[in-house]
């Protein structure tokens, strides 16, 4: 474990609760817990309708950075499409087209896939770019954190409100609240995996609050933590021809 990132752990997770908490630093640590170090996995989303269940297994590679690649698996008709994130860079690959398109800022927050996930939701970082954080409750066992957008940041929301548990900052819960005040949208964590002193949701909740019903659940199987990603995983070409 890198020695920076452990010497912040102890310094926040420890000690009695008070109003010397680092926002920034513990919306890092969430974030940090949620990418888990290098990766590769299979994904399960699970989508679910009023009038009906999809199921898409994905494989993922992703360096625990700015860097991740998808394939889309199965079912037959949704298997060869693949993405590419380098850093706020996304690219898709259509097998049909046999083309690659780059996703354009307007499309960040388009649905993944039908699912209830954007595609900023595969970005992860957004949060601290896109938000300035503040304590709003703390416990010694819970921080509960209040995020306002940044000025000029590319997001719908007016505000989230992000529960982890103490020590560790483990994620919990995120509500996502519209600019008039309302929850519209809430993802709940569960299953962590340990992985180099961070905890790592293998299972994931997306719910829409407007439209009961819709709810995308992901689920990481065959996860292997911290091997090497080769270089050549995150090109244009690795989209057609994996790596």
């Amino acid at each position: 474990m890198n020695l920076r990132f452990l010497l912040l752990i102890c310094l926040l997770g420890l000690g009695p609760s008070n109003a010397a908490t680092d926002p920034q630093a513990v919306l890092k640590a969430v974030v940090d817990n949620q990418r888990g170090g290098s990766l590769r996995a299979t994904l399960t989303l699970n989508i679910t309708r009023p009038e009906r269940q999809t199921q898409l297994v994905l494989e993922v590679a992703s360096d625990g950075n700015e860097r991740a690649i998808t394939w889309v698996k199965a079912p037959p008709r949704e298997a060869g499409q693949a993405f590419l994130r380098v850093g706020d860079n996304i690219q898709l690959y259509n097998p049909t087209l046999k083309r690659v398109l780059r996703l354009p800022p307007s499309g960040r927050s388009d649905s993944f896939l039908g699912s209830d996930l954007s595609y900023s939701d595969l970005a992860g970082r957004d949060l601290e770019q896109d938000f300035t954080p503040r304590v709003e409750a703390e416990s010694d066992t819970e921080i509960t954190l209040e995020l306002l957008p940044r000025p000029q940041a590319p997001t719908p929301y007016g505000k989230l409100v992000l529960r982890a548990s103490k020590p560790g900052f483990v994620p919990r819960e995120v509500l996502y609240y519209d600019q008039r005040g309302q929850a519209v949208r809430k993802i709940t964590f569960a299953q962590w995996a340990q992985v180099g002193g961070r905890s790592f949701p293998t299972q994931v909740t997306v719910e829409d609050l407007l439209r009961p019903g819709h709810r995308t659940q992901m689920v990481y199987s065959n996860y292997r933590f911290g091997v090497p990603i080769p270089e050549s995983c995150f090109t244009v070409r690795a989209l057609e021809a994996g790596c």
